[in-house]
């Protein structure tokens, strides 16, 4: 484990790596090095304190990547928040609450990836396969925003 020793070199350390911030002490977990930690690695979230974990540092996580959705407290897991998630990593539906997933939220969830289907509430099952099924007959594209993003980093 490497030592980080000042904030100029926390701050230096997590835009190389968002990963670093699990080596800062936390001590030096201000807002701009967790934030900076996030848009350079949104899973970096997992080691972001929870009275740091604010509104904006976890929309900037999913954004980032959507697999950061796991890390943000239900209480910050709005609307906005868990739709950009799936709309960077359809299998993200998993960790939104089964109440917010929308039929809206869940076609987009499966347009990005197939497989979150099994994610998709039963009471939305039908509407988003006769979404889909509907896409494919007349060939619509998906909405901006809505294309398959870049696999999961290595």
């Amino acid at each position: 484990m490497r030592k980080i020793k000042t904030a100029e070199a926390a701050l230096i350390a997590v835009r190389a790596d968002g990963l670093a911030l699990r080596d800062v002490p936390e001590e030096m977990k201000t807002a701009e090095v967790c934030l900076a930690a996030v848009r350079e690695y949104g899973p970096a979230l997992q080691f972001v304190p929870g009275t740091a974990k604010t509104p904006e540092i976890c929309l900037e996580a999913v954004k980032q990547d959507g697999r950061a959705l796991k890390f943000v407290p239900e209480r910050l897991k709005t609307p906005a928040v868990c739709i950009e998630a799936v709309q960077r990593r359809g299998l993200s539906l998993l960790d939104v609450p089964v109440p917010m997933r929308s039929e809206e939220m869940c076609l987009v969830a499966v347009r990005q990836h197939a497989g979150a289907m099994q994610y998709v509430p039963v009471r939305h099952r039908d509407a988003v396969r006769s979404s889909l099924a509907t896409e494919a007959a007349t060939g619509a594209e998906p909405e901006a925003g809505e294309e398959e993003a870049d696999g999961p980093r290595p």
